[in-house]
């Protein structure tokens, strides 16, 4: 089976009520925002929940989309 590269995939229940939270809620937190050494653009956040996303776009210009909970 291919992958979708705009797919989301959700591994646990707590994936998607993780997912609830940081679409909902008003974020506040570390944020920084900037180019890589290649220039493309990234979005990091820390949240005062433990939640860290970053948006990236990859080298073959797919956008990636990291969510973690940080303990």
């Amino acid at each position: 089976m291919k992958k979708n590269k705009n797919s989301i995939v959700l591994s646990k229940n707590r994936d998607v009520s993780l997912i609830d939270e940081i679409s909902l809620s008003t974020r506040k937190g570390i944020f920084e925002q900037g180019h890589d050494k290649l220039g493309r653009p990234y979005e990091k956040k820390l949240d005062n929940n433990g939640i860290y996303t970053k948006k990236e776009i990859l080298k073959d210009g797919t956008r990636k989309l990291t969510i973690k909970e940080v303990k």
